[in-house]
């Protein structure tokens, strides 16, 4: 499987694909990139740094 991933935010993301944390990469705010898979393969996306979440999160932990 192949698949198209364009960053629109405005943090970085993580990408991992098929769960290979050893080789995975990072698209910055406004790139593109195509990911393949193995058959029934899985890509992970995950924002790092800022954002909404991250911005929650830490102040869920100051409040503690």
């Amino acid at each position: 499987m192949k698949v198209h991933i364009e960053n629109q935010g405005s943090s970085d993301i993580r990408v991992i694909v098929d769960g290979d944390t050893v080789n995975d990469s990072t698209l910055t705010p406004g790139e593109a990139e195509v990911y393949a898979t193995e058959p029934e393969g899985v890509v992970e996306l995950r924002e790092l740094g800022g954002g909404e979440a991250q911005d929650e999160a830490s102040e869920d932990v100051e409040r503690a």
